[in-house]
């Protein structure tokens, strides 16, 4: 018999408004959203002021990796929630295995200490505070009509990773019924309200920007409107 992976070991399951943790609690764990929704609240009750709501793809607690501190924030599912439990030795192989991993958790500590500054400043200056933006740029797909976001820092697109139970920023595993999706098969680059597409190394079914297939390594401007194939997913990009 197989063993379990480490997704079937580490997957914990919370039904709509059950707490994850509570503000206070000694921190031993961080967690990372397969499916649903958590809000973070900023009182140990989950009512009242709250400072960030989370979806799939996203990691909450991982300060507890770092130092061992109570909890600053109460989380609670929004809705019925599947998650990832990772303890700080269990981060540490992750790590070994996939640098990607540190590389997502850096870029999105320095996003939110962004938006943590924004705040501070506004306060200080009696000003409202900066409300974060939606998202500009997605791409669309052909099949099912959904919308993929396009992260303000850049997205990497690919498919679930079940080894490390890593998602990529934008998860094409629901698209791609024929598996011509790489895990790691490009990366979209923003610079200046501009959208570069660039395909990352070793990818086998290739990256295609209006029917012509791109070169590893060699950014292309991405255009709205533009027709976008990933093996043989396909999709529009749309910049509002």
């Amino acid at each position: 018999m197989a063993e379990p992976s480490f997704i079937d070991q580490s997957k914990l399951r919370f039904r709509e408004g059950e707490i994850v943790f509570r503000k206070g609690e000694m921190a031993q764990q961080m967690y990372i959203i397969l499916s649903g929704k958590i809000r973070m609240y900023v009182s140990e009750e989950p009512q009242g002021d709250w400072v960030e709501e989370l979806s799939k793809g996203d990691f909450f607690g991982e300060g507890s990796l770092l130092e061992a501190l109570p909890r600053q924030h109460t989380a609670m599912a929004l809705e019925d929630s599947d998650l990832i439990a990772i303890t700080r030795g269990t981060f540490l192989r992750m790590i070994r295995q996939n640098p990607e991993v540190s590389v997502k958790m850096m870029q999105r500590l320095a996003q939110r200490h962004r938006e943590l500054g924004e705040r501070v400043e506004a306060m200080d200056s009696g000003r409202p505070a900066k409300v974060p933006s939606a998202p500009v740029a997605s791409l669309v797909s052909v099949l099912s009509g959904k919308s993929h976001p396009i992260l303000a820092h850049g997205s990497l697109i690919g498919r679930f990773d079940p080894t490390t139970g890593v998602h990529p920023d934008m998860d094409l595993t629901e698209e791609d019924h024929n598996l011509s999706v790489s895990r790691r098969h490009a990366r979209i680059l923003c610079e200046h309200g501009r959208y570069f597409l660039l395909e990352e190394p070793g990818v086998a079914n290739g990256t295609f920007v209006r029917g012509e297939r791109i070169q590893p390594g060699e950014p292309r401007e991405l255009k709205h409107g533009d027709r976008v194939g990933f093996g043989m997913v396909v999709l529009f990009f749309e910049k509002t």
